[in-house]
């Protein structure tokens, strides 16, 4: 965090934050509580003569960066390391419980082909077209796919505050108990997309950061691997078979423009995004890709639309299981009932007050959080 930002933070100038730091005058003990607020630290890491040493951490965040950026927001890396200390507290956790965590034997072997790949991942999620003609709405098919990521040992989080060209997921290739943080300003088909994408970088191996830019300067491997993952979780999303029974497709070429309410049709039966089934039928000769870029451009300005007219309050219970995920609001309200945990600990590690734990658990039974 640059000094500027963080002054503009603490309501201070940045000559008075530089006179802080340099020793010539010192804050008042409310000042620093403030201060230790925003760079997240122990008030007491101020009066050590030195900085302490930090430990190295499982995943370097460094590698993660595949977009132009060099630096992450505090938002993003607090984020990310919030999602990974959820990971450490559920280990924890079994610990306590003197059980085992889900052993991790999902992997997709190297050379594997997209095709191959999507059909590994749509038998180990289990759901079919039939599941997803049940669904009645987007909110539904996130929580569908959320709960089937889940049942493999996965921990998926939701971060907020953090811009959509900053990241749209993250997945941290720690095993057991992977990590996948999908961004909550993202649309619900939005997350489903990035929710399978990062769930084959887990099961290549291999932890990421991935944004909305296509056009940055990448490196080729790193490219590579994005398109890899973009496609199979197309592919998972709109299979082969499914799109080319219907007769609208068949009876189109490269050079066809779809109507958008035929687009709109097929990302009611597949629960994809218009853009993801648009790029499917590129990707199948069935559109050129001077109209799948039109139209790529138009369903980005209609995303940033909605999200700037989004808002509104969200009921408590909600937000905590949208941060923290059913698997780990589950996981850590059962220790709490068997007084594994304590009420301090399961407060601390949903960041949650204990006095909305009756609705809490009402969710838990079956409400729909996406």
């Amino acid at each position: 965090m640059d000094g500027e930002t963080a002054a503009q933070r603490l309501g201070q100038s940045s000559a008075r934050l530089g006179e802080w730091e340099n020793g010539t005058r010192t804050p008042t003990l409310n000042q620093l509580r403030e201060i230790a607020n925003l760079y997240k630290r122990s008030i007491g890491v101020f009066f050590l003569r030195e900085r302490p040493a930090v430990p190295r951490r499982p995943v370097d965040y460094r590698q993660l960066e595949v977009s132009a950026r060099d630096v992450m927001t505090p938002a993003l890396a607090n984020g990310i390391r919030e999602a990974e200390a959820k990971r450490d507290a559920a280990l924890d956790i079994y610990i306590q419980l003197e059980e085992s965590p889900p052993e991790w034997n999902f992997t997709i072997p190297a050379g594997t082909s997209t095709d191959d790949a999507a059909a590994i991942l749509r038998e180990r999620l289990g759901i079919t077209m039939q599941h997803r003609a049940t669904w009645t709405s987007q909110y539904e098919a996130l929580n569908g796919w959320r709960a089937a990521v889940e049942s493999l040992g996965v921990l998926v989080v939701q971060l907020s505050r953090v811009p959509m060209e900053e990241m749209r997921g993250c997945a941290l290739a720690l095993f057991p108990l992977p990590v996948i943080v999908l961004n909550g300003a993202d649309s619900p088909l939005g997350r489903v997309f990035t929710l399978l994408h990062e769930l084959t970088h887990l099961a290549r191996a291999e932890s990421s950061l991935c944004d909305l830019t296509e056009n940055v300067p990448r490196s080729e491997p790193d490219d590579a691997v994005e398109t890899y993952c973009n496609r199979v979780a197309g592919m998972v999303l709109v299979p082969n078979g499914e799109l080319a029974n219907r007769a609208d497709v068949r009876r189109a070429n490269a050079a066809t423009e779809w109507r958008a309410d035929d687009l709109r049709a097929m990302s009611r039966i597949f629960w994809a995004s218009r853009e993801v089934v648009l790029r499917r039928l590129l990707d199948t000769g069935k559109t050129s890709r001077a109209y799948y870029q039109a139209m790529r451009e138009r369903f980005l300005q209609e995303y940033a639309a909605l999200r700037a007219q989004a808002g509104g309050p969200v009921p408590y219970h909600r937000r905590v299981l949208l941060s923290n995920g059913k698997f780990l609001t589950r996981l850590a309200v059962g220790a709490y009932k068997s007084q594994a945990i304590t009420g301090t600990e399961l407060s601390r590690i949903l960041n949650a007050k204990l006095d909305h734990l009756p609705r809490i658990n009402e969710a838990l039974a079956g409400e729909v959080v996406a």
